[in-house]
């Protein structure tokens, strides 16, 4: 966590990232496709560090990072998935990708 509270991640150098910043941001499949947006993420502390171990994907991400049960509104899971932090590449944050199949991904 930086001095300021704003919990960071890694990125593929090493060096901090500020992931709020990703917050939105579509996410490239492996085949260039925009397969939905980075709505949460979530980080675990290991020493005076936080660490992002999962990023939630799409809608269902959306309305989790908003505190809304999706059974209440919709009466079944909506749509979305959870990337573990090694199959999201976010070497440009601009830009995240999948490094992996979605077929991978656990859906929520």
């Amino acid at each position: 966590m930086t001095p300021d509270g704003v919990s960071t991640g890694r990125d593929t150098d090493g060096t901090d990232l500020r992931v709020e910043r990703m917050l939105g941001r579509q996410i490239l499949a492996r085949n260039n496709q925009p397969m939905g947006r980075l709505e949460e993420f979530r980080a675990e502390k290991q020493g005076r560090d936080w660490i992002v171990v999962e990023y939630a994907i799409g809608a269902a991400g959306l309305l989790e990072r908003l505190g809304v049960g999706l059974k209440l509104l919709f009466g079944h899971h909506g749509g979305g998935y959870v990337a573990r932090w090694d199959q999201l590449d976010i070497s440009d944050p601009e830009r995240p990708r999948l490094t992996c199949e979605v077929s991978a991904l656990r859906k929520l």
